[in-house]
Formats: structure tokens, sequence, C-alpha cells
């Protein structure tokens, strides 16, 4: 288990060294060089044959050189494939990051040290895991007997879950280059690539006021109005009157007011739509990941705020077999988004439609207790049947805000300039289907539901930016 949000920057930036392994050889093959080679040789046959028809003699005379080249061409490469077809002494190593982050570039470090008697001369390739992008590979590197060469490469992330990665592959030139033989080194080695969490250790650091300012919301001040009690300080002009505590006034001869904070130990539980509609791109990443990071950010603030957080994922890809994935209780404390960070990396969409009825049924049988209910999801108008019977079944225990990812794609083709019949039925369409939705989320609205309505890559501050207000409201 990773210790905490900072400890995941820290590894996404620090380095854990590889096994070294000895080379294990796994084939030998000619090397462009000899077929190359051979390619002339059989160029210079038909030279010759064409050469028969206006100068007999000396084709002759070069046919005789060619037999010659190619004896020598056949002996060189017998001779160079006896001395270069074992490689001894080849070891290499790679270093990872600790974990990944979804979309941010690390950098792999490859180690090859040759501990043989010949020079080789290398063509390295590592063996990544095709959710991850891997430039400046193969790489070209010469090494002398005892010498340790070090290469590294830009790594990307783009998709979450377990990275697994086989052995380090290199081609070993043998020593006049007309063979080449691969040797697997190093061992295979696995890293978890999580959502992008680095904007979580960002905020480790900072207060809570801070953090909001990070995120570019502002707070509103609100002296001494919640509901827990924090500390006795001096009377500031503009307390109230009943936050004077005449007893500790009167003992220490001055005025003396109560300052309260915010209620804590409420319970927030994220209802993460997994269906297939989360599947959809607005940019490089895919709504639900877009999603994943805005729960993420948004449960620590309800974290740093004392406040318990959970999750109840539905409608996911469970082909990995991991069904507890996306199931978590209500956690509080710093372990909690280390706990939270755990149960989502991993976590996909699938291909079915979201159950909205069901998930809210078994939300409501797991969490008896009151709680604010975020519901993630990509909404639609055909939606409305549905979500509003669930939404109804969750409001009769929870406070239920439902946070809904807008559609980049359709705000563009709205202000695309519409010169053809075509853009004039692709514009109504785009306007229909955002009527139709509004007038979903204005039903929501109409039954006490909080609506938050965003494009995806704001979806952090909208979610952060609702719940402070809730807070600071007191309804939670």
């Amino acid at each position: 288990m990773i210790e905490d949000a900072a400890a995941l920057s820290r590894a996404a930036a620090s380095e854990s060294i590889g096994v070294e392994a000895a080379g294990r050889t796994s084939g030998i093959g000619p090397s462009r060089r000899l077929v190359a080679l051979l390619g002339y040789w059989c160029l210079a046959a038909l030279l010759i044959s064409a050469a028969r028809i206006w100068q007999p003699q000396a084709a002759a005379a070069l046919e005789n050189i060619w037999w010659g080249a190619g004896a020598l061409l056949l002996g060189a490469a017998l001779l160079d494939l006896l001395t270069g077809r074992r490689v001894r002494g080849l070891d290499g190593a790679r270093q990872l990051p600790g974990n990944l982050a979804l979309g941010v570039r690390n950098r792999v470090r490859l180690t090859l040290h040759n501990a043989g008697p010949r020079a080789l001369v290398l063509n390295v390739c590592d063996r990544v895991p095709a959710q991850l992008s891997a430039e400046q590979l193969p790489r070209r590197a010469q090494l002398h007997p005892g010498q340790r060469v070090e290469l590294d490469y830009p790594l990307v992330p783009h998709r979450r879950g377990q990275a697994d990665f086989g052995g380090i592959e290199v081609l070993a030139d043998s020593p006049w280059g007309l063979w080449q033989t691969r040797v697997l080194v190093g061992e295979p080695q696995s890293v978890k690539v999580y959502p992008n969490f680095l904007g979580i250790s960002s905020l480790q650091a900072l207060s809570t006021e801070q953090s909001l300012r990070f995120l570019g919301l502002h707070q509103q001040q609100r002296r001494g109005e919640g509901m827990d009690f924090r500390q006795l300080r001096e009377y500031r002009e503009g307390d109230s009157q009943r936050q004077v505590d005449w007893r500790a006034s009167a003992r220490l001869r001055k005025l003396i007011s109560r300052e309260y904070q915010d209620e804590r130990d409420q319970e927030i539980v994220y209802m993460l739509d997994c269906g297939r509609r989360m599947r959809a791109k607005d940019g490089e990443q895919s709504h639900f990941d877009h999603a994943l990071n805005a729960l993420l950010l948004s449960a620590y603030v309800a974290i740093k705020q004392g406040d318990a957080v959970g999750l109840h994922a539905f409608a996911a890809d469970d082909s990995g077999g991991r069904r507890s994935a996306g199931r978590l209780p209500p956690v509080k404390g710093e372990g909690g988004i280390n706990l939270l960070l755990n149960s989502v990396y991993d976590l996909h969409s699938g291909t079915a439609n979201a159950d909205y009825s069901g998930a809210a049924q078994q939300l409501l049988a797991s969490h008896p207790r009151r709680a604010l209910v975020i519901l993630v999801t990509n909404l639609r108008d055909e939606d409305s049947d549905e979500l509003l019977a669930a939404v109804q079944l969750l409001s009769r225990r929870h406070l239920v805000m439902v946070a809904s990812l807008r559609e980049a794609a359709v705000d563009e083709l709205l202000q695309r300039p519409v010169e053809t019949f075509g853009d004039a039925i692709e514009t109504a369409a785009a306007r229909d289907f955002l009527q139709r939705r509004a007038r979903l989320l204005q039903q929501l609205r109409a039954r006490n539901v909080l609506v938050v309505d965003s494009a995806p890559d704001k979806l952090h501050m909208a979610l952060v930016e609702s719940y402070w207000q809730l807070k600071r409201s007191g309804k939670i």
C-alpha cells in the first residue's frame, strides 16, 4: 500500500533500481550489413549476366572475381558467426519510478554493464507495456570490456492499472557486424499507473484557504458561525453577542468570544458512473479519467476538512477480476486518500449502460447513515425517468448532488459558422440536445437536488466549490 499522496509524488520523481541479471541469449540473425552485402553480390551477378551479351571475355573475368568475392563473404560470415554468436558478461537493469501518474511524462533509465572479454556494439530496446508510450527507442550504445553505460528515455502512461515490463531486449553486433545476437537482460518489473495524483500532492502542504486559492476559488469569510467549538479568543469587532463567553470574560476581565468551525465527521460518498458514456473523449483523456481526477482532488479537500469519503462505482469493467475495485466505505484521515487511490487505479469504464436505480438501491443498503451523495455521470435526456426515480430514492435518506460532464464537442459545434445545409442540421441537432439536457437538469433542481454542470477539465474546481459552499452553509 502506498503511504500517502506526497510519497506517491516523490516516488514518481525518484527511482527504484531494478535487479541486475546476466544476459540470456534468445536467438541470432543476419545484420543489415550482411543483408546489404548479399544484395550487392546478387546485383553483381545480374550485371555480369548482362555483360555476357556485349563483353563475353570481360564477363568471364568478372565472374571469377564474383565467385571469389562470394567465397570470401561466406568465409567471413561463418567466422564472424562462430566468434560472435555468444555474448558473455552483458548485464542490465531498469530503473523505474515507484508509481506513474496518468498522462504525466516520466523518464526510465536503463543501465548496461559489459563484463565480457570483447567490446560490444548494441541496439537497445525496452519491452514497454502497450498502455505506455515510449520515445527515443531503440538506442545505440558501444561498450568496451568493463564499461558501464546509462541510457534513459521518456515514458507517458495512457491507461491506468498495473503495467508489466518485460526484459530489456538488446541486439549485440558480432565483431565484424555481420550478425546480431538477441539478448535479454534485466528482470521483468511491474509498476502501477494511478490517476493524476500530482495535484493532490501539491495541495498537501497548504492550508484549506491556501488550497482554495491554489484552485482559483474564493473563500467567503464567515467568522465563528460554525457548529463545532474550536477555541476561545479575544472579542473582535463584528462578533455577535451570542459568541461572547460571559464566564470567561468575567474571569479575565475582558471580553472573550467563542470561535466555532464547520462541522466535521460528515460523510461524502461518490457514486461514480463507469458506463459506456464516460468513455467519450474531450482531448487526450476520457470523461472517466477527468471524473477520477476531479473526484480525487475534491475528496482530498473533504478529508482535510475532517470528513469521511467513500466510493460506490457502478457499471464498471470487471474483466480484471477485481469486483471489490471501486467500492470503499467512508474513511477519514490522511490514509483515506491512499485507500481511495488504490481502489480506483485499475478501475475502468465498461461498455454497458449505467443502471442508476440499481446503483441507488445498493448504496442505500450499504450506507444507512445520512451523507452527501455525489453522482458523477454524463447525463442525457433519455435517462430522465430512471435518473429521477433513483434520485428520489436517494433523497429520502441522503443529500444528493448530481455532477454532469458537459461535452465540449457540442459546445464547439455551436460556435462554428453555419455555411451549408449540413452545418444547419448539425447546429439544430446540437441545440435540441442541449435544450433537452437543460430541461433534465431543471427537473433535478426542482426536486431539491444540487446540480453541477461542468466541462470535464473544470470539474475538479466545480466539485470543490460546491462542496465548500455546502460546508459553509451548514447543509452538511
